[in-house]
């Protein structure tokens, strides 16, 4: 082996589908390849997941195949995946992505039940020879088990599967990489726990770090969110010693490259198809549907109502901030669905007692909740809003910490000790928000459709357009309280 070997690893995470930014990253992938290809030095190109966001018309209308030409385009060699390939595409249409990939997907805790094997797309690890440096490239995705085993995949911890293949292929190889979808907080914990890992390539949690951190012996990097960065580390190998003689990361602003031509055309071209594909209309609209925020609204009962129809639940609920966009009256196409419901967000049902109800709605209304920023777990709004509801009738105080003063559900009065059948989204069910949905039993999630799925059948019922108008929230004002 040569005295040294120099290795520039380029790594993208978390695009979200941000394709006006790929362009830039395209040319920055093959402006550097070529400087240190000249120099006799080796690239590494890779892409740590959730490049696909079906919030984006091009990605929705080909299930993140437009993605995929894109990663072969920009010269991408390895990827992992994110929770937006793996758990917001139907199975079917995910077995499908990678069929015209020219890089390796690598997935070492995803699995097909009941054989237990590696998706057909997909390796456990890869190994990678430049020169003579051998290294070993291994991928991890974040583990959301109930989504993942409701579409009908297995996913498992990384930890011990990550503790088998250092243990099997470290003798035989130089240095280990991570493709980790997995997340900052996670990330660091790998590194403190596992022996044997030289460099994470990290993504999912969109932190930006400069120049890296280290941990021990393990670098651990993240090139936050939607293209913004590209990911540099640079690893140089010292072949007499064998060992790591020096590594670093930094980051490349994108905004910095000129963006490839070629490849813009290609972007455009996408959403032309897929604005001709999803353009097609649904249903005549007969009234205007609008948003909002900060108070009750019909739109936002029937999503409330949809919810409750698509999972057989006696009360539907949902946070009004889902809601990005009217529906204005005329014809409507899933394309106007889509640019106003964006969130990789399904719906799902839990069972809760008429006191957890009571406390989650009283919870729901405060203005500290109403007006709450929110971030992750699919939601690609601002604020949480106003709970939208359907099956309930509830009589509320207008004081400056709102209070419930009566609910009725379905027309009776709410038994405290009763068990009720809720419908609502399954965001609620990780991001803690209200902790008595937690406490529910015989949680469901609805998979694979989103909301905006949901709707594109539920908006075709004129009786529950027409339903979604009769309010739901009744405000008692201070005096009528004390009267009472």
């Amino acid at each position: 082996m040569a005295d040294t070997c120099t290795l520039h690893i380029l790594h993208t995470n978390d695009l979200h589908s941000h394709f006006d930014t790929m362009p830039r990253i395209a040319t920055c992938l093959r402006k550097h390849r070529e400087e240190w290809e000249a120099r006799g030095e080796h690239v590494l190109t890779v892409d740590i997941g959730d490049h696909m966001d079906r919030m984006d018309i091009r990605s929705e209308a080909s299930f993140g195949k437009s993605n995929v030409e894109i990663m072969n385009r920009s010269g991408i060699q390895y990827a992992t995946i994110g929770n937006n390939e793996g758990i917001t595409l139907p199975k079917d249409k995910l077995n499908e992505l990678y069929t015209d990939a020219r890089f390796a997907i690598i997935t070492g805790n995803l699995f097909e039940p009941p054989t237990n094997s590696v998706p057909s797309w997909a390796v456990p690890y890869a190994i990678h020879t430049v020169g003579e440096l051998r290294l070993a490239i291994l991928g991890m995705t974040i583990p959301f088990g109930p989504s993942y085993q409701s579409m009908g995949w297995e996913i498992k911890e990384p930890i011990p599967i990550l503790r088998e293949q250092i243990a099997a292929l470290r003798l035989s190889v130089d240095v280990v990489i991570l493709l980790s979808h997995l997340g900052y907080q996670t990330d660091c914990l790998l590194a403190s726990e596992i022996d044997g890992l030289d460099i994470i390539l990290g993504g999912h949690s969109h932190r930006t770090l400069p120049h890296g951190e280290r941990i021990g012996g393990t670098l651990i990097t993240q090139a936050g969110r939607f293209g913004e960065y590209v990911g540099h580390v640079e690893l140089v190998w010292d072949g007499i010693h064998n060992g790591i003689k020096d590594v670093r990361a930094e980051l490349f602003h994108t905004e910095q490259y000129q963006s490839d031509e070629s490849l813009s055309q290609f972007i455009e071209s996408e959403k032309v198809w897929a604005e001709n594909r999803l353009f097609q209309p649904i249903v005549q609209l007969e009234q205007d549907m609008h948003m909002g925020w900060t108070e009750e609204t019909p739109y936002g009962s029937f999503i409330a109502a949809s919810i409750r129809k698509w999972t057989g639940a006696e009360i539907g609920m949902a946070n009004g901030g889902l809601l990005l966009a009217d529906l204005p009256r005329g014809s409507l196409s899933f394309a106007d669905l889509l640019h106003s419901i964006p969130h990789p967000i399904n719906a799902c049902a839990v069972t809760i007692t008429g006191e957890q109800l009571t406390t989650v709605l009283e919870q729901a209304i405060q203005p500290e909740m109403v007006h709450r920023e929110l971030r992750g777990y699919g939601f690609r709004g601002k604020i949480e809003g106003w709970m939208c509801v359907d099956g309930l009738y509830i009589r509320y105080s207008e004081d400056d910490q709102p209070q419930i003063i009566q609910i009725e559900v379905n027309g009776q009065p709410l038994d405290r000790e009763r068990l009720y059948r809720v419908g609502t989204i399954d965001m609620f069910m990780y991001n803690r928000m209200f902790p008595d949905l937690l406490l529910g039993s015989e949680v469901t999630f609805f998979l694979p459709e989103m909301l905006r799925e949901v709707l594109a059948t539920t908006i075709k019922d004129q009786q529950m357009l027409q339903n979604a108008f009769r309010p739901r929230w009744e405000k008692i004002s201070s005096t009528s309280k004390n009267q009472s």
